[in-house]
């Protein structure tokens, strides 16, 4: 029988709980909801018959028909007994006779009526919530509703088994996520330049850049403008376990060094994708480095990361947290203090109804300061959000400690989801909609190289196509933050989708309902509106919604020409990008000089042609290498001299030269 069980208002849920928890029969159980159920929609729709249209009306108005149909069976049971007893006892036998038909029609309604099991399990049920290729709300970007996944295997260690020799100090015994040989920078560099030619459809990174600036400018109703020298840049960072004396344990130079509360595996924004970005913001967007923060503002930057990152741009503002441990001076090692502001400058549109201590907030000042922000969270599931993205980055942007104040305004208290269903208040919606929080985005990337299944997991390999047992290697872009969260919420509730609450996370009912509110306003709850800048500026939509028609093709209306909702843009599947004079190609040869046999190493995922030139011009070898693999090729016959290795490709021709000895 149909369960309404997972759609019913917050608190049948913690009722329910605590009913089951007392061991009470199902039936019991039934019985109290179904009244309750009744009762809540009598006394909201009575007054205004409208509201049946609301989605907690029509989620309870299920379980208030299945009570009611079960009481319909009880009570002609009942009469159709009476009357048959009645009857027989007057020996009047055919009149008996025709009560037996109604009173087993009545039983069997009864009996179908009444749940076997009337509890929160259900809420792990299979059954999909999320329907395909309907989008809501309006498509944002250059190319509107345009979300870019970038996927490169070779970014990963598949080896990197987040192991540790368990001395406390990171040295060569381990095998973290986060250090250099399970990441190719070089991968991870040519992966950002791919994704942000195709989300621009730009000939050269430079003139990538210059789009994505004159778009921010043009939407905002600064002018047809690009960058302009002294306009700062945030990068804001995932960095949940960075919390100083709790959490992970510092020495005096913020190391990762020791396990305490939380595991120092856990999954956080990439470092390396970070210094990919500082690159492209530095080298091709023409961003002084003095005009650059980045950070978690409400955490601190390990020393590990601030090492690789500080290596090659000295003068770009690394943040830390004097706020947290107050004993430790952060400008002493080369980290720029943190301030709040001095007024409250978030206001909750909830007014304290969900969230009884979050009214207002402030924020750190980077976000008045800022101009331009670009958000880089990781792709992880949540035990209190289902998912956790760019919008749920943002607890890091509030000055209260863990910002747990605004966790009610969520879907779950540590995997116990009550907040379920639609039409509900959602903080992230909020933030969403807050002009300093994402007002000023950029644009909005996830890092997806190493995703886990909760805020302070650790990475693992995913399962599903393509990855097929091993790491996402992926990366995300969008102009559009409805879409973006849209299509990765698609690939979390694909990847984890198992037997267990925890494993189904993204899966919970309504999980998408901030994603919904913040496409369309006209989904928002009854008696809310949001205005988190309390300035009464409203926003109709920021973005669109759409979930894919299925996880093997992972289509969407645009990509299907059948509606104007999202358009993924599978960017891995280019050779090269649109770039007529490509970024470096993924190969390389070795040893050179070279005695007898020269290795070619392929790391793009296409086969390629290799052509082997004399010192006069002449081919003398050729052949193909397969994508992501080595070949020794023979050179034993060839006499000593300069030689000529070319790889052609669509767009142009690299070339290496070498020496054979």
């Amino acid at each position: 029988m149909y369960n309404p069980l997972p759609y019913l208002p917050q608190n049948f849920q913690r009722w329910i709980k605590k009913l089951k928890s007392l061991k009470i029969h199902p039936k019991i159980i039934f019985i109290v909801l179904g009244v309750l159920s009744t009762l809540w929609f009598l006394i909201r729709v009575i007054p205004k018959p409208s509201r049946a249209a609301y989605p907690c009306m029509q989620a309870t108005a299920p379980y208030m028909s299945a009570f009611v149909l079960w009481l319909t069976g009880i009570g002609g049971t009942a009469f159709s007994l009476h009357h048959f007893r009645k009857n027989m006892a007057s020996s009047k036998y055919l009149i008996a006779l025709f009560f037996i038909l109604p009173m087993a029609t009545f039983y069997l309604i009864s009996q179908y009526a009444a749940p076997k099991k009337a509890n929160a399990e259900i809420i792990m049920d299979k059954t999909n919530y999320f329907t395909p290729n309907e989008p809501i709300g309006d498509a944002k970007g250059i190319f509107p509703g345009r979300v870019v996944w970038m996927w490169n295997p070779n970014a990963t260690n598949e080896n990197c088994d987040n192991t540790s020799n368990a001395n406390g100090i990171w040295d060569e015994g381990d095998n973290a996520w986060f250090m250099e040989i399970n990441n190719d920078q070089l991968v991870i560099d040519t992966m950002l330049s791919k994704s942000l030619l195709t989300l621009t459809e730009s000939f050269t990174e430079e003139e990538s850049w210059d789009a994505i600036f004159h778009h921010f400018n043009n939407t905002n109703g600064n002018g047809d403008i690009g960058y302009s020298a002294g306009e700062k840049v945030f990068i804001k960072l995932n960095a949940t376990t960075a919390y100083g004396a709790v959490g992970v344990r510092y020495d005096e130079n913020l190391s990762r060094n020791d396990d305490v509360e939380i595991n120092r595996f856990s999954a956080e924004t990439n470092p390396f994708l970070v210094l990919s970005m500082l690159k492209q913001l530095v080298n091709h967007a023409g961003v002084s480095e003095f005009d650059i923060y980045i950070g978690d503002p409400a955490r601190n930057i390990y020393e590990e990361f601030y090492n690789l990152w500080h290596d090659e741009f000295p003068d770009i503002h690394y943040l830390g947290n004097n706020l947290i441990q107050t004993d430790l001076d952060i400008s002493s090692i080369g980290r720029t203090p943190v301030a709040h502001t001095e007024e409250d400058k978030v206001f909750y549109s909830d007014n304290g109804t969900a969230m009884e201590d979050a009214i207002t907030d402030k924020l750190f000042t980077i976000f008045e300061e800022m101009d331009y922000l670009i958000n880089i969270p990781t792709l992880k599931a949540h035990c209190a959000a289902g998912i956790t993205l760019a919008a749920k980055n943002h607890f890091g942007s509030l000055p209260r400690t863990w910002a747990m104040h605004v966790h009610a305004g969520l879907m779950a208290d540590d995997d116990d989801p009550y907040r379920v269903g639609y039409g509900l208040y959602r903080v992230q919606t909020d933030i969403m909609m807050h002009n300093l929080l994402s007002g000023k985005n950029l644009f909005m990337i996830v890092d997806g190289l190493y995703p886990s299944e909760d805020a302070l997991g650790v990475p693992e390999k995913w399962e599903m196509q393509p990855f097929n047992s091993n790491w996402a290697s992926s990366l995300f872009l969008s102009f559009d933050p409805v879409a973006i969260e849209s299509v990765c919420h698609d690939f979390l509730r694909t990847e984890y989708n198992g037997p267990t609450i925890e494993e189904r996370r993204p899966n919970w009912h309504g999980v998408d309902d901030y994603l919904h509110q913040a496409a369309d306003s006209s989904l928002w709850p009854e008696d809310i509106i949001y205005d988190p800048d309390n300035d009464g500026v409203l926003i109709a939509s920021l973005g669109v919604h759409e979930h894919w028609n299925d996880s093997i093709n992972k289509q969407y209306t645009r990509n299907l020409e059948t509606g104007n909702g999202i358009e993924l843009i599978k960017a891995h599947e280019f050779s090269v990008g649109l770039n007529p004079e490509p970024i470096e190609l993924m190969a390389r040869i070795y040893p050179n000089p070279v005695r007898n046999y020269l290795m070619l190493e392929n790391k793009e995922l296409n086969t390629l042609k290799y052509l082997v030139y004399s010192s006069n011009g002449q081919i003398i070898i050729e052949g193909e290498i397969a994508a992501k693999s080595e070949k020794r090729i023979d050179l034993s016959n060839l006499p000593i001299g300069s030689y000529l290795l070319k790889i052609p490709t669509h767009h142009s021709t690299k070339e290496f030269k070498f020496i054979k000895q």
